[in-house]
This record gives structure tokens, sequence and C-alpha cells, in this order.
């Protein structure tokens, strides 16, 4: 008996809180646009540039680990010297410098980094896309930046564009 008169209770319950939120429903339905025509059509953009490189090296941190037992993994930003963006050729040289030692970052750790274990980040025009080119690292994960790399940009129209990337120098 107690059990009927609780069930009944909740079905009240229940279709209370229906019957007070359809109305919500409904006006939020009415109030949205389902225009279709009449729209002027924005421009795609026909950029396909790389705009900005930087890099980064990732290493376990031996000192620091996560609940399961797995070291942290962290990073350093490698500085980004004497930079040079050539458009018209779709060229870009630099020399990157590893920052010095410090608690974290341990002289130890700091002779490990080499050309062939940093991480390229790229910057693009607005709406464009990269892709690697000819067995060039993804960018975002750490890969080789030895010798030049080519990467393959389109732009949002479709338009296409081959860059050249060259890191000439690690410094440290």
């Amino acid at each position: 008996m107690l059990n009927n008169i609780i069930i009944s209770k909740m079905k009240n319950n229940n279709l209370k809180n229906i019957l007070c939120t359809l109305p919500l429903w409904i006006m939020a339905c009415m109030l949205t646009s389902c225009l279709t025509m009449g729209l002027e059509d924005l421009p795609a953009f026909e950029e396909a540039e790389i705009t900005d490189v930087r890099f980064e090296y990732r290493f376990k941190d031996p000192n620091s680990t996560w609940i399961d037992g797995d070291q942290v993994v962290k990073w350093v930003n490698l500085t980004v010297q004497n930079r040079v963006i050539d458009s018209s050729s779709g060229t870009i040289t630099c020399t990157l410098q590893v920052p010095a030692a410090d608690a974290t970052f341990t002289e130890t750790i700091r002779s490990q980094v080499s050309l062939s274990n940093v991480v390229g980040k790229f910057y693009l025009s607005t709406a464009a896309s990269i892709a690697p080119m000819d067995g060039a690292p993804t960018l975002g994960i750490p890969g080789d930046f030895s010798a030049p790399r080519k990467y393959k940009v389109t732009a949002a129209d479709g338009s296409t564009k081959v860059w050249t990337v060259q890191v000439t120098a690690l410094n440290k």
C-alpha cells in the first residue's frame, strides 16, 4: 500500500516537471531561426601561410610521478632565433636555443635535446590546415628536424602551398 502511494506521487511529480518545462521548450523552438535563404556568402580565406614557428622539448621528470607511478611529462620551450619567413618562396629558416638547466630541466636532461627529438608547432593563416610531406614529422609530436622538412598548407578556399622549414642550428 505504501509502495503504491510513493509510486503515485513520483508519477505526479514527473508529470508536473514535464508540464512545467514544456512551455520553455516550445518557446525555444519558436525563437530559433530556420532562415536558409537570403544570407550573403562569406568569403573563403585564400591564404595558405605559415605565420610563425615554435619548438619545444618534452621529457619525463624523474622527480615527479602520477598516482599510477608513471613519470610526469614536462616540456621546455626552445627559443626560436634568426627566424626568416619568406612567403614568396615558401621557406622558413631559424635556429633554436636550448634554455639553461634548472631544478626540473637538469643538465642531464638538457644534454639529451637534439634536432632529432623536438616538437614543432606552427601558426597558420585563418582557417588553413597543414599536412606533413615526404616523411616530415607530424606537428605536436616529437620528431626529427635535423633536415629541411616540407609541409603542405591548404587554405579554406582549397588552394595549397608547399612550405620548407629548416632549423639550421641547435645552440646549447
